[in-house]
């Protein structure tokens, strides 16, 4: 038993080093984003959609609309 817990939580620690990145968006001005990873989980999770162009713009004010679609989600 302490074998199968030992490999859990192993496997557990393991699987939090990986990153969710394979649902992220690509926005075109990734170079613009600080927290990159933050933004691909949220974004993989779809809390976020970016603008239509495909950008994400970072240092837009938030509108009151976003903010209830990021609580909601």
């Amino acid at each position: 038993m302490k074998k199968f817990l030992s490999l859990v939580l192993a496997l557990t620690m393991a699987m939090s080093l990986v990153t969710i990145s394979a649902g992220a968006k690509d926005f075109t001005d990734d170079s613009k984003i600080t927290y990159k990873e933050a933004v691909d989980v949220v974004s993989s999770l779809d809390i976020v959609d970016g603008y239509t162009d495909g950008s994400f713009n970072p240092t837009n004010t938030l509108t009151r609309g976003a903010a209830a679609k990021i609580i909601c989600n």
